[in-house]
This record gives structure tokens, sequence and C-alpha cells, in this order.
């Protein structure tokens, strides 16, 4: 049996405001004062990708910690501890039943928790889903304690379900609708495409609700437009979840952007996970996390492709 050592750190309970009891995982030193909390996509966790870790073993030089963490909607269904007071209790959650709304309570209480340790910058990073999270965290919250965000496959999970279902994406819709009117929104129902239950997926399918729009990248993106700290956005250029070319993503949210300080990577042969293209991805982030209040201008880029080979850069 061959067992690979990822990282050293902590093991870090902590609590959302309504109860909920969460973990995540802590790497780096606590003298740092600078940390990235990482936020995990559909049905992943704090643990179960090699990624994050490669990211933190990386930033670690550059004096920067990270935080992995599970929100309530880690793994396809999990059990959540509620702790109120003398009460304590639990829910079923994980990606088939969570309320995406919730993701604000749990990164508000992975902030709180960061800055019980004393840290006093945050950078929000997530993969996936995770971009959604952070992205509308920071749109609602305008926290001052984050100083940036990293969008890690910010793919359009409206786009993609409509591309895929095609002409019974409409159906799976109404159909869903029907269910939650009934008060059946969070049952299992073989009408409703993967493992979602109907209230999970009227959430990124229905464009009333904002998990669908803040990267459906047909729309405004209002939500996006809304955020003002710097901005890292870093698409494979194999990503398998594309409904359209990664670059057409990326010159949207260069459009979209109110930031001062936006970034936009391509990182060739990756796909949506980015494996095998860790070390790469890596080393651009830490060099992102030294330069984010400064813009990487078009004269840079040639110098910057020769230290990072795999990454095309240019949307600054």
């Amino acid at each position: 049996m061959k067992v690979s050592k990822v990282a050293e750190g902590n093991l870090i309970e902590f609590r959302a405001n309504d109860g909920s009891v969460l973990n995540g995982f802590l790497t780096g030193s606590t003298k740092s004062r600078k940390c990235v909390i990482y936020v995990h996509g559909m049905t992943g966790n704090f643990y179960g990708s090699s990624l994050q870790f490669a990211i933190a073993n990386e930033i670690r030089d550059a004096g920067y910690s990270l935080f992995s963490v599970n929100t309530r909607g880690h793994d396809a269904v999990s059990v959540i501890k509620t702790v109120r007071g003398s009460v304590r209790d639990k829910f079923a959650a994980g990606t088939d039943l969570e309320k995406f709304g919730e993701c604000l309570l749990d990164i508000d209480a992975a902030i709180a928790a960061m800055k019980s340790f004393r840290f006093s910058e945050i950078i929000l990073a997530g993969h996936s889903t995770g971009c959604q999270k952070i992205a509308y965290y920071q749109y609602r919250r305008k926290s001052r304690d984050v100083k940036g965000l990293i969008l890690l496959a910010p793919a359009d999970d409206y786009a993609i379900h409509k591309k895929v279902l095609g002409k019974n994406f409409g159906k799976a819709v109404a159909f869903s609708k029907s269910m939650a009117k009934r008060g059946l929104g969070n049952d299992p129902s073989p009408e409703i495409p993967s493992h979602f239950s109907p209230n999970r997926f009227l959430s990124f399918a229905d464009p009333k609700n904002p998990e669908s729009r803040i990267f459906n990248y047909e729309g405004n993106l209002r939500e996006f437009a809304g955020i003002g700290v710097p901005i890292c956005a870093v698409f494979g250029s194999k990503e398998e979840y594309a409904a359209k070319p990664v670059l057409q993503y990326l010159r949207i949210l260069k459009a979209r952007t109110s930031s001062k300080s936006y970034t936009g990577v391509i990182v060739d042969g990756a796909g949506h996970s980015f494996r095998n293209h860790e070390a790469d991805l890596s080393s651009f982030i830490r060099m992102w996390l030294t330069r984010k209040n400064k813009k990487i201008q078009t004269h840079e880029i040639l110098e910057l492709n020769k230290k990072f080979p795999l990454a095309m850069l240019g949307y600054s």
C-alpha cells in the first residue's frame, strides 16, 4: 500500500451562527497573519483533492497559510451536527440538499475562525461551484477582511445543464417547481438529473436564483460586477464543463469586473480539476498573491511565460 504525504497542519472545528458545526484543515504558520480560505465545489470536501494542498505547500514560503474548509454542502449527502446552547441536533445536508444562500454563514464562520488565530489578511479561493460561493459572499458581505478572490474553474452551471439536458431542461425545471410547491423539494426523484433534489436543481437552473446568475456568462453578471477586490480567474484549456471557449469566459469577466486588479489565466492542457497541473497553477497563484494589488502589464507576459510555461497570461 502506497501512502503519500500531502500536507501537515491542524484539523479545525468551527461553528456557524446557526449552530452548524463544520471542519477544515489549516496548513502553514499562524504567525504569518495572511491566510487563503479554500472552498470546495459540488460534492467536494476539505480533504478529497490534492489541489488545495499543492497550493498550500507552494504559498507557505510567500507567508501565506491555507485553510481548506467544509461547507454544509460537502459531499453528495452529509450529516451536519448543530449545537445551540445545551441543545445538540443534526440535519441532512451535502450538495444534494444544501441551500446555496447558507454559504454566507459558512464563510462567515471560516473567516471568524481564522481571525481568532489573528490572521488579518484573508484571500478567498474557490474551485468550481466554490467560485460561486465566494463571489456571492463578497458581493453580499463586502467584507473588509477579504483582500482578494481566486476563482478556479468558475464554470457556468446553468449553461452546462441546459446544454446537457437539451429539450429536457425545461421539463426538469417545471417538474422541480411542481415538487417544491407540493412541499417535496428535498425528495429525490428520477425526473431530476444526476443526484440533485428539486430545490437544489432549481438553485442553479432557475435564473431567479442568485446561484444560477453569478457565472451565467450570457447574463449581466450583476453579482460578479459588484466585487471590487483583486480577482484572479483561472481556467484549464481543456475545461470539460465549458459551454463556450474559456478565453471568451475570461474576456467576459474582464469586461464586467469593477476590480482595479483583474488577472485571467488559462493553464494549457489542464481540465476542470487541474490534475497533473497543480504545480504550475500553484506557482502562479504564489506569484499572484505577491502582486495582487498591481496590474500585470503586457510587456511582462513573456517573462512570466518563461517562469510558468503552462500558463497563458494576458488579461489584467
